[in-house]
């Protein structure tokens, strides 16, 4: 074999895998360590709503739509518990505990009617207002239930400032304060008519008009919904 032969072999040889097998497939990338990033809906989270939220958010949609199914926005249980609690499970008042500041005799009626399944997670005949998901139950089936009776208003937003009035000072007494109102159909004909004291009808009117109109705005735009 001529040495031209042997030369032409080695080039040969060298230059086939670039030619006969395509381009070699590019090398791993080394492992790296996975970046720490916040998730979607922390990034999204207004400043003024707890992280605390952040443990509850997508538990507490699937009761609330347990509940009202996709006729209501949770957006409004939410700002609910915003203001009850601020999402602190153990939150106490003069006259309530828990996440949704239930009383004890609320506590204690809503644990004889809650489905089943939420009642088996809470031996108790008093309720267990604070266990989150016994008290995000509660207070979406009692919101339900306010909000059930109360067709009759003028309005969802009235419906809504009605439902919320009588969770934070009970129904009996709007129903009496509305009979004062010449059975008016609005929120604030009804609240105006109050006839509790000074300081209970103060907080009465406030109720619906923090969680309508500050906290739920924030949480609808969190929620997306």
């Amino acid at each position: 074999m001529s040495r031209c032969s042997v030369v032409l072999g080695v080039l040969l040889a060298a230059l086939l895998p670039a030619c006969g097998q395509g381009d070699p497939s590019p090398p791993a990338p080394p492992p790296q360590a996975p970046v720490a990033t916040p998730a979607p809906a922390d990034t999204a989270r207004p400043a003024a709503i707890p992280r605390e939220a952040l443990a509850y958010r997508d538990n507490f949609i699937r009761i609330w739509r347990y509940y009202f199914a996709y006729a209501e926005s949770p957006n409004v249980g939410f700002a609910q518990v915003h203001q009850e609690s601020r999402w602190k499970t153990s939150a106490k008042s003069k006259f309530a505990i828990g996440i949704a500041q239930f009383t004890p005799a609320t506590a204690s009626q809503y644990a004889k009617i809650l489905p089943a399944e939420v009642q088996a997670q809470c031996p108790t005949k008093m309720g267990c207002p604070t266990d989150p998901n016994w008290a995000l139950n509660a207070l979406s089936l009692y919101d339900y239930h306010l909000h059930r009776d109360l067709t009759w208003a003028a309005t969802n937003d009235d419906r809504w400032r009605l439902a919320l009035a009588g969770y934070n000072g009970g129904m009996h007494w709007l129903l009496r304060e509305r009979t004062k109102a010449n059975n008016s159909t609005h929120w604030i004909d009804i609240a105006n008519a109050c006839m509790r004291s000074v300081d209970a009808c103060k907080e009465n009117r406030g109720y619906p008009v923090v969680i309508i109109e500050k906290w739920r705005p924030l949480y609808r735009t969190w929620l997306g919904m």
